[in-house]
């Protein structure tokens, strides 16, 4: 138990015999079937994974300055994202301000 054979090795088996590591490496554990009935290996340790995602809050202000904050260690991810999310809403209050659009109209008080 707890071995690792690299090499075609026999052993003992039921009434007979069988043939391990004809294949590359190959190893010997102990089984532990879980809650569901399903049978395999324990894993112990490892700990929560970290988010796939970070967080990050952005500011654009009135004039266009944009700021952001994020999880530590993302800090330039997320002034691009600022800086991506700027220039998109920008896109979004120019096409409303064409004629007969919703800004375009609040303005010519319609």
């Amino acid at each position: 138990s707890g071995q690792i054979v690299s090499n075609p090795t026999l052993f003992a088996f039921a009434r007979g015999a069988g043939l391990m590591g004809e294949a590359g490496p190959e190893a010997i554990m102990p089984l532990k079937r879980g809650a569901d009935g399903s049978l395999g290996v324990r894993a112990i340790g490892g700990g929560p994974q970290p988010s796939a995602a970070p967080t990050v809050y952005i500011t654009i202000e009135n004039g266009g300055n944009v700021s952001s904050q994020a999880d530590p260690g993302w800090g330039e991810f997320g002034k691009r994202m600022g800086n991506i999310a700027a220039q998109e809403s920008q896109k979004v209050i120019n096409r409303n301000l064409m004629p007969g659009q919703p800004i375009w109209k609040a303005i010519k008080g319609m």
